[in-house]
């Protein structure tokens, strides 16, 4: 009986010390998180930056606040943020939207550069989306541009309603508006 208590004991304290030896170097509690108050602005590469702020500053009314060329990067820096090394940054500006949020366009110039469009559903593709006011107004403007409209709006459940477009380039933006009340 004393063996089988000794045995016991041992066995306990083998697994405490295992445990913590699992959890030495662990943090006790999750790591703070983050205080982001908005999103302060999305970026879009684009093959001719020129149409691509004309777009947004015709359909949108974007300003301009920032237009730069950059000229030559590190290859310390393409590599660091996955760019193929032929590449070049030629400009990137920013546009701001009423509301606050902000539009980033960048225009890269390379031998290697894919003009092709990702499959929506592929890792990294992806859309943004404005809010606006009046959905039957907004889908008008955009067929008018000749854009070309990719669903007729929905109106889920909650009275939200959503298209959307792609942009000449071929991106895709949403246009969402919210319910009345």
């Amino acid at each position: 009986m004393k063996t089988a208590k000794i045995a016991l004991l041992t066995l306990s304290l083998a697994l405490v010390s295992m445990a913590q030896a699992a959890t030495a170097g662990t943090p006790a509690t999750t790591p703070e998180a983050l205080q982001v108050s908005a999103i302060d602005h999305v970026g879009m590469n684009v093959p001719d930056i020129d149409s691509a702020v004309k777009l947004f500053t015709d359909l949108v009314g974007a300003q301009v606040i920032s237009d730069i060329r950059p000229g030559a990067l590190p290859a310390e820096w393409k590599k660091q943020f996955h760019w193929n090394q032929s590449s070049e940054l030629e400009r990137f500006v920013m546009l701001q939207l009423e509301g606050g949020a902000k539009v980033e366009l960048f225009q890269y110039k390379g031998p290697k550069i894919n003009h092709l469009q990702p499959h929506e559903d592929d890792i990294g593709a992806t859309h943004f989306a404005l809010r606006i006011q009046d959905m039957a107004r907004s889908l008008a403007v955009i067929k008018a541009r000749g854009l070309k409209v990719l669903n007729e709006p929905i109106t889920n459940p909650d009275g939200v309603q959503w298209f959307y477009f792609l942009t000449p380039w071929g991106s895709q933006i949403e246009l969402v508006s919210l319910p009345a009340n």
